[in-house]
């Protein structure tokens, strides 16, 4: 779902308003997208997932990646408003 939007480097939220969180959230073709949410609770941009190998991996009890062997490379992401279609995934994937 790339976007035309210009992206930006980092999440912003709402004036005022605390940055809570992403979460990562898979389309129906298999992507993934990483939300970041506002304390209003309104996703306010996404990005396109992007992973690299786990740097401190320690196998199944790894405390950092959880065991998959992947995190996600922040400075890979770039962040843009979402898209009508982008907002009816995640409205649907973050009330599961």
């Amino acid at each position: 779902m790339p976007s035309t939007i210009e992206p930006f480097a980092s999440p912003r939220a709402h004036p005022w308003h605390a940055f809570d969180g992403m979460r990562i959230v898979e389309a129906p073709d298999g992507s993934r997208l990483i939300a970041a949410r506002c304390s209003c609770g309104d996703v306010i941009d996404v990005a396109d997932a992007v992973f690299a190998a786990c740097p401190e991996h320690a196998g199944a009890e790894c405390g950092r990646c959880g065991g998959s062997g992947d995190v996600v490379d922040h400075r890979a992401l770039a962040w843009r408003a979402p898209s009508a279609a982008e907002l009816a995934l995640l409205e649907r994937a973050l009330r599961a």
